[in-house]
């Protein structure tokens, strides 16, 4: 698919996606309300669009375990690693989930919008994302449609069924309602995971800032944050229980995340490690992981030389000018012990 991002994201820049906003700004009052948004809530029909590195994984997992849950795709977008690892990665999951030939797996954007640079984040992933894990091949291979058009396509046949659990980086959806504006009434609601409560860039708002602009100001209703960081964090102990499984799922959890538990704690002081995907997972799969909402309406900074890529909300303080409606529902308290018990059912499976 040949795209021209330059072309199609500059009138969205712009301006136009200030008029898609109109209808939901005739509908609501001006300002950041404490009532929550509608919720996502008895969901079914999810897309995955990640970028595999361990946390990506173990969500992965999560879903294509989950009884109430259809995966009906799997997209990649650009973020944590080299762009081919990471559908190396999804593949390898959904072969240790059990579900080879029965999700499929699509390419699809490979870079942000335009193309900027973005660090990655090996760091905390491993070279190849997945710790300390060799990733094998597998026998699936990926679907030949390309991610954008399998999103389009897969919304335009369930409208408002389709929840969109977004992993890593916004393009692959950014460039789907770039394409087909009018999916955004479709689409039941977009999950993404990003932080909103730090004064540093989220990475997967850093990774395609311009994408990130397109979807909060396309009208599809979303939901970010993910509660405190103590509500997703698996301790040393935590990691202990899942060793005891001895299954091939908690063997891949141990070797592939036992990098992240590490540098959490000596890089971050945290008192374990923090797992974002997975909490926006378990709050897909039984909604009551997510215990407390905001309204609010959300910017991202699409310049500066170390603010670019920074989610911003609240009142124009210093200019008076009136808050635009609410458009996205921030998580500010979860369950650490729900998500846990749904980590443990997922991993604890043979």
């Amino acid at each position: 698919m040949e795209l021209d991002r330059r072309g199609l994201l500059g009138s969205v820049i712009a301006g136009s996606a200030a008029a898609m906003m109109a209808s939901r700004a005739s509908a609501a009052e001006p300002g950041v309300s404490d009532t929550p948004l509608p919720r996502l809530l008895n969901n079914r029909r999810i897309i995955i669009d990640t970028d595999p590195g361990n946390d990506d994984a173990v969500a992965l997992l999560m879903a294509l375990d989950a009884p109430n849950l259809k995966v009906e795709a799997i997209t990649v977008c650009p973020g944590n690693i080299r762009y081919d690892q990471e559908v190396k990665n999804a593949l390898y999951v959904v072969d240790l989930a059990g579900r080879s030939g029965q999700v499929p797996v699509h390419r699809g954007m490979a870079q942000p919008l335009l193309n900027k640079p973005y660090a990655t984040s090996t760091f905390i992933h491993g070279p190849d994302g997945l710790g300390q894990f060799a990733v094998p091949e597998v026998r699936q291979k990926p679907d030949p449609e390309h991610a954008v058009d399998a999103i389009r396509r897969i919304v335009k046949r369930y409208p408002g069924e389709v929840v969109i659990v977004a992993l890593g980086g916004l393009t692959n959806i950014a460039m789907a309602l770039l394409m087909e504006p009018g999916i955004a009434s479709l689409i039941k609601g977009v999950q993404w995971v990003a932080g909103i409560q730090s004064a540093v860039p989220s990475f997967n708002a850093m990774v395609d800032p311009e994408a990130v602009h397109i979807v909060l100001n396309s009208g599809v209703p979303l939901t970010l944050g993910l509660g405190t960081p103590l509500s997703s964090t698996l301790r040393p102990a935590d990691f202990d229980h899942i060793k005891t499984f001895d299954t091939p799922r908690s063997r891949f959890f141990m070797k592939s995340n036992e990098l992240r538990l590490s540098f959490e704690m000596s890089a971050r002081n945290a008192p374990g490690s923090v797992n974002g995907d997975p909490i926006a997972m378990a709050m897909i799969i039984d909604p009551a992981v997510a215990t407390q909402f905001k309204a609010i309406y959300a910017r991202v900074e699409l310049e500066g030389e170390y603010t670019r890529g920074t989610l911003l909300y609240g009142e124009n303080r210093y200019s008076m000018k009136p808050t635009p409606p609410a458009n996205a529902n921030l998580c500010i308290e979860a369950s650490n012990e729900a998500f846990k018990a749904i980590l443990f059912r997922a991993l604890s499976r043979g």
